[in-house]
């Protein structure tokens, strides 16, 4: 359980809070080596009709369903300084509304439905976008909207266009092509 919930606390830091949150530049980070052809993550989080349903491979959907005691008893297994992060987090989470926690739980849920290195990779583009500079990373957060709504065919079209190469580097274009592909805004 330690160990999920290590997990969980790093889940709750990166994807909970979603791509658009705004973080404070760092020193450049090493950005993931660009790809071709490769296949699509699992998954279906965001699709349209039904109820959500949970994904039993998410520690943070347990940490967060878990009651006040159940969460106590488990951090209690952690370091000190990780405890107070995540209860700080989950004390964040609880004074939501239950529309933005249910969105969060989904977010959540779509990259714990991917497999490991797809989801490493999303964790690792989202990081590299939230250090870019300020005008920058609201550039891409605009292209990544729209692109995370296009049908598949039209979003690879776009990708490959050459105003779209014009207007981002090399690294950007495949943050995007990544963020879009596997981890795209629910709606789609």
């Amino acid at each position: 359980m330690s160990r999920a919930l290590q997990i969980g606390a790093a889940m709750l830091a990166s994807a909970a809070y979603g791509f658009a949150e705004q973080g404070t530049p760092k020193a450049p980070p090493q950005h993931p080596a660009p790809r071709a052809g490769q296949p699509k993550g699992g998954g279906n989080a965001g699709s349209k009709g039904g109820p959500r349903m949970g994904n039993a491979g998410n520690p943070v959907e347990r940490l967060l369903r878990m009651s006040p005691e159940q969460r106590e008893r488990a951090l209690e297994k952690l370091p000190p300084a990780q405890q107070e992060r995540i209860r700080r987090r989950l004390q964040q989470f609880d004074s939501l509304p239950q529309a933005e926690k249910d969105r969060q739980l989904l977010r959540a849920d779509q990259l714990w439905s991917l497999p490991a290195d797809k989801q490493q990779l999303v964790r690792q583009q989202m990081q590299w976008v939230r250090q870019l500079p300020e005008d920058r990373r609201q550039l891409l957060q605009r292209a990544y909207r729209q692109l995370s709504r296009m049908p598949d065919e039209a979003r690879r079209a776009r990708l490959a266009s050459d105003e779209f190469k014009g207007r981002f580097t090399p690294a950007e274009q495949q943050a995007l092509a990544d963020l879009s592909e596997y981890y795209p805004l629910p709606g789609k």
